[in-house]
């Protein structure tokens, strides 16, 4: 399998760009569906260079490597889609050689499959200009259980160490943790006793296995055991019973801390109102006083420094996403990015080089899609790189605002309004309430609402109460409120904007996906009277059946069943009020014509929640197109480019027939 993997890798030509044209050009539906220009950017220890996964032609991938002051760009390796690769992530691996993941889709008769397949991941090393490729566990796959199946988890890159890396993967006695040399990919065995149901394992700053994740049975959670770092005996360190490791705001580790046996801890302890980040004492199990904490926000993410894992800067989110270094000689440079922007955009910190002289940043705002820059100390300079969406000119991107209203209870709320260039008055508007529904919508770029500005629409997406990252309390007061309170928040946010002048009453369409495809029909249903037109792309529209295909799908001692009665309520004890928020069961009350979107392979809401909405609004005798996707899931980023293409010109067409002239 090795073998057949290295002789689909070959070098293409291809370089990252970043596209600064003020040019003006009519922006199209295909412009805007492509899929990002790159991924997983890293910058070399000596901050000379930068590697990143870059789209090529053919919608193909190259890891590209950019000298970021000379502007030369070398494509090293390539993944080809038509053999069924996917090239995951690439890391430096000191200055001279690249680590990067492979993941090969193989139908059950052994040809490439983009419907029925499965995966393989392997990872791999190289040096820098591509040569020299290495197999990682080369020759020595007996020691994985089953190595067309055994997923490969890089666990530590290991900064300090220019030989090894440290993998785990399914081993002979179970979850197995290997120290891995990058030269020749042979593998030696640090610890073959982390239990058969183990998930994944976390290393502290030693490269010691001091903690690692157990799934509990039926999807009903995760336990975290510890150990101190001399060995010994595994201990519970917590137990969580939520549906998602993603949705876990209770105990979650981040990376290795500085020292034997502490990990970076993202927690938020039972009384406590937002996450915080915590260096925890495996040995102890002591959490001790947070390291990074942020007054009125969930703690968002962390970063270290590469060479000792002390710890460099915090981010939360509030309103925009904000960055607090340790060191208030870096805070300075972080405010003077933010300054260099004029407020537009937000940056993240990616990577730093061994001397803290360069940084890789990826900065990211409505009108700068995610563009990473090294920013040199030195000189207090920055250098673009890459861009996510290069073919979209940033003049033409619509400006961003927040806007703060009242609900009728009396609750202070906030969302976001884009508003197209070069308009007057008030302008049509589309509302996008966010998925999730523990989500949010950020300060960010956005291809669908850029899009829906490019056509003349004000877009507004209202943070509701039941969003996440404001606190345990926000979060909590969206439960069993989907068509009630969550709904009424997205409401008045509508109505403050019609009371400011900001918009045209009598052009409001709703559009949402997911969860925010539910509350589009909500708003359909339960207040006709404000929308001339609905889309619900991947929406849930009858509640009982919802939570009918949780039960069944999941079983109904699962978790991830528990999860959904918790939200939006008991399938027999609160049926009479499930019944009430279905907007499937209230087609008679729609005015407005609707537009249904499902990918027919979409696990997460079924094809069928659409497919009842349709015909219970056909048996109602109202307007309803419907357009489904073969092949395709939830999530829009995993859509063929050629399908969003068509999602985004269905979805203009439909909006212009209902919502009035440009």
């Amino acid at each position: 399998m090795i073998r057949k993997l290295l002789s689909a890798l070959c070098v293409l030509a291809a370089v990252a760009t970043v596209s600064a044209s003020a040019q003006t050009q009519q922006l199209t539906a295909e412009m805007f569906a492509r899929d990002e220009n790159f991924s997983s950017s890293s910058l070399s220890p000596d901050g000379a260079s930068v590697v990143l996964i870059q789209r090529v032609a053919g919608n193909n991938q190259a890891i590209v490597v950019v000298d970021w002051r000379t502007r030369q760009a070398q494509a090293v390796q390539s993944a080809r889609r038509d053999r069924g690769l996917f090239l995951d992530w690439v890391i430096w691996k000191g200055d001279a050689r690249l680590l990067f993941a492979v993941t090969q889709r193989i139908d059950w008769d052994g040809t490439p499959d983009d419907v029925n397949y499965r995966q393989i991941q392997r990872v791999y090393s190289m040096n820098r200009d591509g040569t020299n490729v290495q197999a990682m566990f080369e020759g020595q796959m007996r020691q994985l259980l089953n190595p067309d199946f055994a997923p490969i988890e890089l666990i530590d890159s290991l900064e300090n160490d220019p030989d090894n890396v440290i993998i785990g993967t399914w081993g002979q006695n179970g979850y197995t943790a290997f120290r891995v040399n990058v030269t020749n990919g042979r593998a030696t065995v640090i610890d073959d006793a982390l239990g058969w149901d183990t998930s994944t394992v976390y290393v502290d700053g030693l490269g010691t296995p001091v903690l690692r994740t157990d799934p509990l049975a039926n999807g009903a959670g995760y336990k975290f055991f510890r150990r101190a770092p001399q060995g010994g005996r595994w201990e519970l360190a917590y137990e969580v019973r939520r549906a998602s490791v993603a949705q876990n705001r209770d105990f979650f580790p981040i990376s290795a801390g500085p020292g034997a046996g502490q990990i970076y801890i993202a927690a938020r302890p039972e009384g406590q109102e937002y996450q915080a980040v915590y260096l925890y004492d495996t040995a102890t199990g002591n959490l001790g006083a947070p390291v990074y904490a942020h007054a009125n926000a969930d703690a968002q993410g962390i970063q270290v420094d590469p060479t000792d894992n002390t710890l460099l800067a915090g981010c939360a989110e509030t309103e925009r996403w904000e960055c607090r270094a340790v060191d208030p000689r870096m805070q300075r440079h972080f405010d003077a990015i933010s300054v260099y922007f004029e407020g537009a955009a937000d940056f993240s910190l990616l990577s730093v080089s061994h001397d803290k002289t360069k940084w890789l940043i990826q900065v990211n705002g409505p009108t700068i899609p995610p563009t990473v820059y090294v920013y040199d100390l030195s000189v207090a300079s920055l250098t673009p790189v890459a861009s996510t969406y290069p073919q979209l000119p940033r003049t033409q991107l619509a400006p961003t605002q927040v806007v703060h209203y009242t609900s009728r209870d009396g609750s202070a709320l906030w969302g976001y309004l884009t508003t197209p260039r070069n308009t007057a008055g008030p302008v049509p508007l589309v509302v996008l309430p966010h998925g999730g529904p523990e989500s949010r919508d950020s300060y960010a770029f956005g291809y669908f609402e850029q899009y829906l500005a490019s056509l003349g629409y004000a877009v507004f997406q209202p943070n509701f109460r039941g969003s996440e990252g404001f606190g345990r309390s926000f979060a909590n007061a969206g439960r069993r409120q989907w068509g009630l309170r969550m709904q009424d928040d997205i409401t008045d946010g509508v109505r403050h904007l019609i009371a400011q002048g900001a918009v045209d009453a009598g052009r409001i369409c709703i559009v949402g996906a997911s969860y925010g495809g539910y509350a589009a029909l909500a708003g359909g249903a339960f207040t006709p009277d404000l929308y001339r037109c609905v889309v619900s792309i991947a929406g849930d529209a009858d509640l009982i059946e919802m939570l009918d295909q949780e039960r069944r799908g999941q079983g109904r001692n699962s978790l991830g069943y528990a999860y959904w009665v918790a939200v939006t309520g008991d399938a027999n004890a609160d049926r009479e009020a499930l019944i009430a928020t279905s907007p499937a069961r209230h087609a008679e009350n729609f005015t407005a014509p609707v537009l249904l979107i499902h990918g027919r392979d979409d696990y997460t809401v079924r094809v069928e929640q659409s497919e009842a909405m349709r015909d219970a609004l056909r048996r109602a005798g109202k307007q309803v197109e419907y357009l489904d996707f073969e092949h395709e899931g939830h999530y829009w980023s995993n859509w063929e480019p050629e399908n969003r293409q068509r999602m985004l010109e269905t979805v203009g067409q439909f909006l212009s027939q209902n919502n009035g002239p440009r």
